[in-house]
């Protein structure tokens, strides 16, 4: 199932962002509730300290009738609703209204009392706060005693002012948050918008190519997350731009060395049908079935060389520990019928016992195709010796016979296909070492080609360094 990566960006952002914003507005939420309640407590409780001091002093002053006939002249009369409210704006703040105070004696009566207080007391005898209900409202209480236990003061405040209060103060957290989300969702579809367009580009460039369109993607400005990704779309593009070449390359040669055996075959061909004697047809036909061994011989060696591309075979193959001596025996084992029917001595000297890491069958076809070009170019009744040799860090395989060597200048244009020594009249079709050349470069492993100080023909070199390591990569 396909999902946008710029849907699931935008909705995981957006989706951060409420959450954030809701747990930040219920965090003051919960810290304004807080706050609000220690303020009104205090504010109540200082309410309470300075009444109660007022009261003491007018007591002391023997004024205390004087100054309950004053505060009852000044307060709202109830009057009713709409006189009260109409009073409350021209005298003082609506507010007042829900504050509300009384004063007693120790003898349990009223000096003192706001006109929403009751006739009976807003909180009990004890001292501190206390949640009441009366005026069928919930009222937050504070009692005060002087040190003599003479005079009670009890203030009180409506439940509701606090919680008007945590209202608009969370409304003025919240509504600014909700008006700016959605230019915070805009912005966020600009700037993911604008940090995915690397990609868009890229796939547009990808799109708009055509097969053989394979060259890097080249851009001005990447961002390094995406630099991984490019960097491997051109490494794959490298690769198969070069899986291509290879491919047409040998289409190319195999068709142009097939070309020839195959137009040979023709010929005799119909030089069998005119023949007229059975000396010619004995003729036509021995040269009929050359031809077919060698365009079999031909067409083997170019599918073992397909076989050994490096890539398929990392791909398609495992890494196994194998016995190199062992691989030499059965190899030398294999091509012994026509090294004697040359009567030539084959010898495998050195180490044993010698491990390396790689792919068998590669280091088979390795190994048959260099005893095998030994085995055509070495001379009726000649010598080939394969030697082992293992160093601490190193294997070395060599691999002498007593032909007539290789030219100097030469030996580095006979690693490539097709490509024989000037004047080689053997029927082989030049793909030998190269297989080799292959196999080599699979396996890490370097290729020397030398004179033979052995047997005074050509020596094979191969070394690898560090063989518990060996294909590895």
């Amino acid at each position: 199932m396909k999902y946008s990566l710029r849907n699931f960006l935008l909705l995981s952002i957006l989706l951060t962002l409420v959450v954030t914003g809701g747990v930040t507005i219920w965090g003051g939420y919960r810290a304004s509730v807080h706050e609000v309640k220690e303020l009104f407590d205090a504010q109540l409780s200082r309410s309470a300290r300075l009444m109660l001091g007022l009261v003491l002093a007018e007591v002391n002053l023997g004024h205390m009738k004087e100054f309950s006939d004053e505060v009852k002249e000044n307060s709202l009369q109830l009057l009713g609703k709409y006189r009260i409210e109409q009073e409350v704006y021209q005298q003082g703040n609506f507010y007042e209204l829900k504050l509300a105070y009384q004063v007693w004696d120790s003898y349990g009566n009223m000096l003192l009392r706001s006109v929403n207080a009751p006739l009976q007391p807003m909180s009990d005898l004890q001292q501190g706060y206390a949640n009441q209900v009366f005026n069928q409202n919930n009222w937050r209480t504070f009692s005060l005693w002087d040190s003599n236990q003479n005079f009670q003061v009890i203030t009180a405040e409506r439940e509701d002012v606090r919680e008007e209060l945590v209202d608009k103060i969370t409304l003025h957290m919240t509504w600014p948050f909700v008006l700016l989300l959605p230019i915070m969702g805009g912005l966020v579809w600009y700037f993911v918008s604008r940090g995915l367009s690397p990609l868009v580009y890229i796939a547009n460039d990808i799109a708009s190519r055509k097969s053989e369109q394979l060259h890097a993607l080249q851009f001005d400005r990447v961002p390094a997350e995406v630099q991984p990704l490019l960097d491997e779309l051109n490494h794959l593009f490298t690769s198969l731009r070069l899986s291509f070449d290879k491919e047409r390359r040998f289409t190319s040669d195999a068709a142009h060395e097939l070309r020839t055996p195959l137009a040979a075959l023709k010929i005799h061909l119909q030089l069998l049908q005119s023949s007229d004697s059975n000396a010619d047809r004995q003729a036509a036909l021995q040269a009929i079935s050359q031809g077919v061994d060698r365009a079999s011989h031909l067409v083997g060696q170019l599918l073992g060389l397909a076989r050994l591309d490096p890539q398929a075979i990392r791909a398609t193959q495992e890494i196994t520990q194998i016995d190199l001596h062992e691989l030499c025996v059965n190899q030398i084992a294999e091509i012994y019928p026509l090294a004697n029917h040359k009567k030539q001595s084959i010898g495998l000297y050195g180490d044993k016992n010698i491990y390396i890491q790689g792919y068998v069958y590669p280091l088979e076809s390795m190994l048959r195709n260099l005893l095998s070009n030994a085995v055509a170019y070495t001379p009726q009744g000649g010598k080939i010796m394969l030697e082992l040799c293992q160093n601490e860090n190193e294997i070395e395989l060599y691999l002498h016979d007593s032909g007539p060597g290789i030219p100097a200048e030469q030996r580095s244009a006979v690693m490539q296909r097709f490509r024989k020594v000037d004047g080689d009249t053997h029927s082989g079709s030049g793909i030998g070492l190269s297989i080799v050349s292959r196999v080599a470069e699979l396996h890490h492993m370097q290729i020397e080609l030398e004179d033979s100080s052995r047997l005074g023909g050509l020596c094979v070199h191969l070394h690898l360094r560090n063989p518990g390591l060996a294909s590895s990569q």
